[in-house]
C-alpha cells in the first residue's frame, strides 16, 4: 500500500543514499561490451547526491505506473482472499551486513516468505501468464529483498482487475532461489556500492 504523510517522509529518509531492492536490476545493468549502462551510472550519481543532501531523489511516475501503485492494496486483498494468507505490513529493512543496502517488500508472509506485487498493463500481464514463471526482470528485486530480510522465498503476484473474468485477474508464482543466488546478489550489491563510495570520495576530494 502506498505510504503517505509522515510515514512516507520517514521511509524516504530511511532509504536515502542506499541501494534499494527496487533498483537492484539497474545496479546490475551492463552493456554487452561489459561497460556500465547509462542507467547504472546515473543511479550511482543519484545515490551520491542523496548522500550529500540527505534527501531522496524523486522520480517521474507516469499514468501506467500510478495506476499500478493505486491498485497494490487491491492486489494484496485479492491474494489474501484467494489463499487465505494474512499478510504482515511492510517496512524498510537494512541488510544485516552490507551497509547502505536495503529493501521494502510489499509484505511479509508467515513461514519465512515475502510478497512482491505488480499491477502491470494488460499486455504485460498476458505475457507473464503465458510464460508461466516469475518474470526474469523482477528477480533481482526479489533476491535483494530476501537478502535484506533474511527470508527464503517470495510470492510473485501480478494483478489486473481490467480482465473481465475475475478468476483470471490474479497470477501467483513462488520464487525460491538458492543460497548461491542470494550470495550472488549480495556480491553484486557490494561491488556497486564500492563504486558509489569511490564516486562519493572523488566528489568530496574535488570539492
Amino acid at each position: 500500500m502506498p505510504l503517505e504523510g509522515d510515514a512516507l517522509a520517514a521511509w524516504l529518509r530511511a532509504r536515502a543514499g542506499k541501494l534499494t531492492a527496487s533498483r537492484m536490476a539497474v545496479a546490475m545493468d551492463f552493456l554487452k561490451s561489459g561497460q556500465p549502462s547509462k542507467a547504472r551510472s546515473d543511479y550511482m550519481r543519484e545515490l551520491v547526491a542523496e548522500r550529500l543532501t540527505g534527501d531522496s531523489v524523486r522520480h517521474y511516475v507516469n499514468d501506467a505506473m500510478q495506476w499500478g501503485l493505486e491498485r497494490e492494496a487491491d492486489a494484496m486483498a485479492a491474494y489474501e482472499a484467494a489463499t487465505g494468507v494474512i499478510l504482515i505490513g511492510p517496512g524498510f529493512y537494512d541488510h544485516p551486513r552490507i551497509d547502505n543496502f536495503g529493501a521494502t517488500p510489499d509484505g511479509l508472509i508467515d513461514g519465512g516468505g515475502l510478497i512482491e506485487v505488480k499491477c502491470p498493463m494488460t499486455t504485460t500481464f498476458v505475457g507473464w501468464v503465458m510464460d508461466g514463471g516469475v518474470p526474469e526482470q523482477h528477480q533481482p528485486q526479489m533476491l535483494a529483498q530476501l537478502a535484506c530480510t533474511g527470508r527464503t522465498w517470495c510470492e510473485f503476484v501480478a494483478y489486473d482487475p481490467r480482465i473481465r473474468d475475475v478468476n483470471r485477474q490474479l497470477f501467483v508464482r513462488r520464487f525460491e532461489p538458492t543460497a548461491d543466488d542470494i550470495a550472488a546478489i549480495e556480491t553484486a550489491a557490494e561491488q556497486f556500492l564500492s563504486e558509489v563510495d569511490a564516486m562519493f570520495n572523488l566528489f568530496t576530494e574535488a570539492a
